[in-house]
């Protein structure tokens, strides 16, 4: 939030929560707290201090999720305010400071005065409680949500019991103050490179945000064109801004990706956004925002965590597959083993007792000599014996080995595939991916879902399955591609035809492709462009030249006991394709998905 975006919602708060009841306080994350105020109706108020995340808005969508013993800011802030009622909701200036009067009763009885004052300043943002003078100035901190003793700042000290000190003026000029000489670095700059301009704008005037810097340059390029911008037309557009902040001139307006997605929001309209939208207010603005933002970090997390967890399951799979790769090679040997017990057999006359080795003619080898160490102790019978023992134990260790490495093989190349799916998995995508890494037994049910396997099926069974990509092919065949291991199981195995074309990049995890046959000869362009999303939904989404099988669905079969999403096949043929991002991309704009991952 820069100064503008703040003096809108000051202005929306104050028409709509002066004289407010605050009713409860909550403290759900660190540096979040949550007011419950009843003014027609209830209202949820959020103010964050979180890092990246510092904000001020309604709760119009949610209800946050509370720890069970509240936080010690939090108990001071019921004890404080709980009960009173909201005098005055100000902006200290133009800076990014807010202030929330309350008119209160402290524990004797008396009136009393406090704040609760929000500092949005990145990283040394703060949420601080505050005793207030009669007119409803901060006088003296009661506590703060982040504490600033001496050894961490110098300059300004925030803790319980000390005057408190309002953050240090910028040198930068506010946006009220303004004037053409301050913006005549901007004259030297080209109107058409949008990302320095802006920041440059952000480093000249103090409180311009992002958001507010590319709508200026928007406005101002719209009535210049090419070229330079002048100083005079900038501080015009600042003001206007600042005006339509102020007074609510123009619609609250959030901005839109390619997705629909709510990338921004601003108090005015974004003609800097090429999809945008009008929103009935401000404050609800800021509330979309913060939860397309939460959702996405939520996203984040999550994806972060299974990302995290299959890597250590890789690892450790991979660690075994070197071990038994070993003892496949120290047990290959059970031949000569035998052979020596063979030959120990046949020439036990030939063998001196207490010897400690003997060369005998191997008529297994055209009579070559053959050494072979012995136990002084044993006859040349009981040292074949042992040798015949030794020679059955590794052979029956190679058996168990090679369908162990096998196994092990087999669960390599599933959790690459599921690797893969989660590193592209959206938020409807990612939980059935835990699901299915729980029923296959790679993760632990979340202590919240608990259940059994049936009743984890069942809950499975009862949400919606969503469905594979489609896309339509340059001549209009149609192609559907498998989001899942499970997914791809049903696309191949149960809801495709024996005539229709399956893909695959070979060797490689990666989706099921299959083309919808609508006739017998398939055009050749259609198989490319198959190919090449068969190549992108694959681990060899960067590399060139990927060899992509393809045969009919009739020659496709899944063994017994094989892991969602693996199947057999024969009959191929193959195609090398190289998954060119402006050929894909025009493939992906049919399902809106950008191609730039």
């Amino acid at each position: 939030m820069d100064s503008l975006a703040l003096k809108a919602l000051v202005r929306e708060w104050k028409e709509k929560y002066a004289g407010a009841r605050v009713d409860r306080i909550h403290q759900p994350g660190d540096r979040t707290l949550v007011l419950t105020v009843r003014q027609v109706g209830t209202h949820r108020l959020v103010l964050s201090a979180e890092r990246g995340r510092e904000r001020a808005h309604t709760l119009f969508f949610a209800r946050p999720d509370n720890p069970v013993d509240p936080p010690m800011f939090c108990m001071l802030a019921r004890k404080h305010l709980v009960g009173g009622r909201i005098r005055d909701i100000r902006q200290y200036g133009w800076d990014r400071v807010l202030d929330i009067v309350v008119d209160t009763v402290d524990e004797l009885g008396d009136t009393a005065v406090f704040t609760l004052t929000l500092e949005l300043m990145g990283k040394h943002s703060n949420l601080i409680l505050c005793r207030a003078d009669a007119e409803g100035n901060p006088d003296r901190i009661v506590d703060a949500i982040v504490r600033v003793p001496s050894d961490l700042s110098r300059v300004r000290q925030v803790l319980p019991g000390l005057a408190y000190v309002r953050p240090p003026a910028q040198e930068r000029p506010a946006i009220d103050r303004v004037t053409r000489n301050d913006l005549e670095r901007l004259a030297g700059l080209p109107a058409d490179d949008a990302k320095e301009w802006t920041r440059a704008l952000m480093r000249a005037v103090a409180g311009v945000g992002p958001v507010t810097a590319r709508e200026v340059w928007a406005r101002v390029s719209a009535e210049t064109g090419a070229g330079t911008a002048d100083p005079e037309q900038v501080v015009s557009t600042l003001e206007i801004l600042a005006r339509a902040s102020a007074l609510g001139l123009e619609s609250a307006c959030v901005g839109l990706d390619e997705l629909g997605r709510v990338t921004a929001c601003a108090p005015f309209r974004l003609s800097a956004y090429e999809r945008h939208q009008g929103v009935s207010s401000f404050d609800e603005a800021l509330a979309r925002f913060a939860q397309e933002h939460d959702a996405k970090q939520a996203l984040t997390g999550q994806k972060a965590n299974l990302v995290r967890a299959l890597t250590d399951q890789l690892d450790r799979l991979r660690g075994k597959r070197t071990k038994l790769e070993a003892e496949l090679e120290h047990a290959e040997d059970h031949e000569s083993l035998r052979i020596m017990g063979e030959l120990l057999t046949a020439y036990a006359h030939q063998v001196d007792k207490g010897a400690s080795q003997v060369t005998l003619e191997n008529f297994y080898d055209d009579n070559r000599p053959m050494t072979i160490p012995l136990d002084p102790s044993k006859s040349a019978t009981q040292n074949a014996q042992a040798y015949f023992k030794r020679a059955s134990k590794r052979k029956r260790a190679l058996t168990l080995a090679a369908d162990e490495l096998a196994l092990t093989l087999a669960d390599i190349a599933y959790l690459e595939s599921c690797l893969l799916q989660a590193e592209d998995a959206d938020a409807e995508q990612l939980p059935l991916l835990r699901e299915e890494l729980v029923e296959q037994g790679f993760l632990k049910p979340s202590p919240r879902r608990g259940g059994n396997k049936a009743q984890r099926a069942k809950h499975r069974s009862g949400r919606p399955q969503f469905a594979p990509y489609t896309f339509r092919s340059s001549d209009g065949w149609s192609i559907l591609v498998g989001r899942s291991n499970q997914q791809n199981d049903r696309l191949t195995l149960r809801q495709s035809r024996p005539q229709d074309i399956w893909m695959h990049v070979r060797d490689q995890p990666g989706s099921h492709v299959v083309i919808r046959r609508q006739s017998e000869t398939v055009p050749e362009r259609t198989l490319r462009e198959a190919a090449m999303l068969a190549a992108y939904y694959s681990k060899a989404r960067d590399s060139s030249n990927v060899a992509v099988d393809y045969t009919d669905i009739r020659h496709v079969w899944k063994p017994n006991g094989a892991r969602p999403g693996h199947v057999l096949y024969n009959q191929q043929r193959t195609l090398f394709v190289t998954p060119d991002r402006s050929q894909v991309g025009l493939l992906l704009e049919q399902i809106g998905q950008p191609s730039n991952k």
